[in-house]
């Protein structure tokens, strides 16, 4: 299982036992007949397509992993079939996902952040427009959304600005998806404990990833990288940055507090802000359920479908 998997096992060993993200991808598109493309983006970023780089609307995806694991193939699946299923419902328009690999452990905030700058920014120069993009991020994948977005709000002069706010008029995003947010990163709530029996993943080991990141970013800037650190007027702007936002979370995963109360965080100042928390589901559960070949899609992925 994946709880046993994680615990009791460092980052650099879980680390040593993982495939690239590049390599992952590979692997599924060859599996899917599908022919692999491969965006350099420097910085060791990169994108990874999954749909047509022609599409009107694109799904930028900003996979989880505690900052430590890669994507794996069932991520990757999984937003194959919204993909597919979008689709189905789009009229006169195609949807598109694609893939930021990014850099974990031991790279730390602002690493992650400046590679989803730089991928937003080769998206908006191939010509897709902020109203076409949806940016969706699970877990850890949902925390580096949150930092790009509060970059835009508040930029940090040393690294390079978001670029929703370099364009000479101000579009919204069409959307954020954010599911299972993990947003207190080194912080544990009552869900924490509430649910450690339940969840896929145990409770220290989430503390053990997140302390790890937490620990190499200075004091001053963890408003960046947990919003309860930041000031209550922090996201006000935000619906001048994205059109809706949707928060998706298990009524039975330790980070079930994080996802709630973000929602209240972002609900002040936005008024498109919804959260969809499935009873008895664990952390991530619609997207597990691919890697448990799971033949349906579930009634949260299709929440997200009808939501695209």
């Amino acid at each position: 299982s994946v709880r046993y998997l994680t615990s009791d096992i460092s980052i650099s060993q879980m680390q040593s036992l993982s495939k690239s993200g590049v390599v992952v991808y590979q692997e599924w598109a060859n599996a899917m007949g599908i022919d692999s493309k491969i965006e350099e983006l420097g910085k060791e970023a990169k994108l990874l397509w999954v749909g047509p780089q022609s599409a009107d609307r694109i799904v930028l995806y900003i996979p989880g992993g505690g900052y430590v694991n890669p994507i794996t193939d069932y991520m990757i699946q999984f937003f194959h079939r919204i993909q597919q299923e979008t689709n189905k419902k789009m009229k006169g328009e195609e949807i598109a996902v694609v893939v930021l690999d990014y850099s974990q452990f031991p790279s730390t905030f602002p690493t992650q952040l400046i590679q989803l700058i730089s991928a937003v920014e080769r998206l908006f120069t191939a010509g897709v427009k902020p109203s076409g993009l949806t940016l969706i991020g699970d877990s850890a994948g949902a925390n580096i959304i949150l930092q790009f977005l509060s970059h835009t709000l508040h930029p940090i002069p040393e690294i390079p600005p978001s670029p929703l706010s370099t364009r000479d008029t101000m579009n919204s995003l069409q959307g954020v998806c954010l599911i299972s947010p993990w947003v207190g990163l080194n912080e544990a709530t009552p869900s924490h404990f509430q649910n450690d029996a339940y969840d896929i993943l145990a409770s220290r080991t989430l503390l053990y990833w997140g302390s790890a990141y937490v620990a190499k970013v200075p004091g001053f800037m963890h408003h960046y990288i947990k919003v309860s650190c930041a000031p209550k007027n922090w996201f006000d702007g935000i619906g001048k940055l994205v059109n809706r936002v949707l928060i998706t979370a298990g009524g039975s995963e330790v980070l079930l507090d994080d996802a709630v109360n973000l929602k209240e965080t972002l609900a002040k100042v936005h008024p498109d802000v919804n959260i969809d928390i499935e009873v008895g589901a664990v952390h991530d559960e619609p997207i597990l359920d691919s890697g448990a070949n799971v033949k349906t899609l579930g009634r949260v992925a299709y929440v997200m479908i009808d939501w695209l």
